[in-house]
């Protein structure tokens, strides 16, 4: 699965495997497939992806850049995806200041 991603610094291409794609949607390629082939009023294939829209995940990526017919390519796959831990990273942050105001 292809999906795009953003950041303040711009946004990327990035190829998901089911693992990666499981934690975003929180159900597996398969079940997404299934979801996309019901038919009704209430489609909840498109209901996971907006699901999804929006909600910061920290992601380990791996460049590849291939060259097809003299033209070079640039492949973006996700290796990892984890929510953001705000809290966590909030006493991170604490404890960065605590060191910098006792090192002054």
């Amino acid at each position: 699965m292809v999906v795009k991603v953003s950041d303040d610094s711009g946004e990327a291409c990035l190829a998901l495997f089911n693992e990666q794609a499981e934690r975003i949607f929180g159900c597996s390629a398969d079940e997404l497939d299934k979801l996309k082939s019901q038919e009704g009023e209430e489609n909840r294939f498109q209901q996971k992806l907006k699901e999804a829209i929006w909600v910061p995940h920290l992601f380990r990526i791996s460049v590849a850049q291939h060259e097809y017919m003299n033209e070079k390519r640039q492949w973006i796959t996700a290796k990892a995806v984890v929510a953001v831990d705000f809290a966590a990273k909030s006493r991170l942050l604490l404890e960065e200041i605590s060191k910098m105001k006792t090192s002054q």
